[in-house]
């Protein structure tokens, strides 16, 4: 990675950071009619371009991956406590209270308001999911020390994580109560210490640290992209069997997110990036968290106040334009907020 570093930043996170970014801001304005537009036209292309973006996450937690359990940085317990993940819990009780505030108090009273603090608008998952895994950071660091370990961590997630589960719901098609006593059998040896999210995080750094041979590159960006073009296949053909839409293969902890991830972080990690734009793209790439935080609440403004949405006119123009839009949007109110020193912190 010395190649793409400038005074000791890795040019390429910065690219994958915007990239991802803009990608989530895709992926929630396609989504944003997709139960109400089934089944329709309008539908197939908010499926297609919803399958086109689902590795946006899962790219943002390998970046993660790769920074924190680098052995070059400096980390000890107490500061990942008192910095990083302290941080992570004002930012998220902060703008949980500003997105509460926004929705108001509903039926449920105060006790629904707070509620609604407690748990915060639906994409904050990432962001107590990103605490989960600071906590882990010193274990894991101690894991990749080995690479053959890690490899093992890495293949363990693969198997545990994004294939077996993938069975249970194809067995259930054809008998659904033998899928559910399969599931139940394979949850029942709990199997979690290399699954899920954390396979990401242990991935981001060995990709990092590790060159793949021309052969196992052009491969998998092959794999991506057609696991790009099977999730939006197996996406159609479950949801007009289920006459209604599905999300089942959207799952961000499946074999063909892990496929268009990884191959998108390769990718990027192999591109040369200009000097000269160097600067711009970390000035960007600063504002990445922010735009993530506030993208769903411009979203929820321009549909509320203004009724512009994603099917404002045809989905075709109006999820990239639209996406564009909400990115450009999100980018001013951080830039404008860093500028308040008391929410500088809150967006960067």
């Amino acid at each position: 990675m010395a190649e793409i570093k400038n005074n000791q930043r890795i040019i390429a996170f910065d690219v994958l950071r915007i990239i991802a970014a803009f990608a989530v801001v895709w992926l929630h304005t396609s989504a944003q009619r997709f139960e109400d537009c089934f089944p329709s036209n309008e539908w197939m292309v908010m499926n297609v371009y919803d399958s086109m973006v689902r590795w946006s996450v899962p790219v943002f937690i390998m970046i993660s991956g790769a920074i924190f359990l680098d052995p070059s940085r400096k980390m000890d317990i107490k500061k990942l406590y008192t910095k990083n993940v302290t941080r992570i819990v004002l930012i998220f009780f902060f703008w949980s209270i500003v997105y509460a505030i926004y929705e108001g108090i509903g039926e449920d009273g105060i006790a629904g308001f707070v509620s609604d603090i407690i748990k915060g608008p639906y994409h904050f998952w990432f962001l107590r999911m990103l605490i989960g895994l600071y906590i882990v950071v010193p274990i894991l660091r101690m894991i990749v020390t080995d690479k053959k370990i890690g490899l093992y961590f890495i293949i363990l997630a693969i198997v545990t994580a994004f294939c077996i589960p993938m069975l249970f719901p194809v067995i259930s098609r054809f008998h659904a109560d033998t899928g559910e006593f399969f599931k139940n059998y394979y949850n029942s040896f709990e199997i979690k210490i290399a699954t899920g999210y954390v396979g990401y995080f242990v991935l981001g750094y060995y990709l990092c640290i590790n060159n793949l041979r021309h052969f196992q590159k052009y491969m998998l960006y092959f794999l991506g992209v057609v696991s790009v073009i099977i999730v939006s296949i197996l996406t159609f053909f479950v949801s007009k069997e289920a006459n209604a839409p599905s999300e089942e293969y959207y799952n961000y902890l499946n074999i063909f997110t892990f496929l268009e991830a990884t191959a998108l972080f390769v990718f990027i990690k192999e591109i040369k990036i200009p000097t000269k734009y160097h600067p711009l793209l970390i000035k960007v790439s600063k504002m990445t968290l922010g735009i993530y935080i506030i993208h769903i609440l411009v979203l929820e403004i321009a549909d509320d106040i203004f009724g512009i949405n994603t099917t404002t006119f045809d989905p075709l123009f109006s999820i990239p334009c639209f996406s564009c839009l909400i990115f450009v949007i999100s980018c001013g109110i951080v830039l404008f907020l860093y500028k308040i020193p008391f929410l500088r912190k809150m967006v960067i």
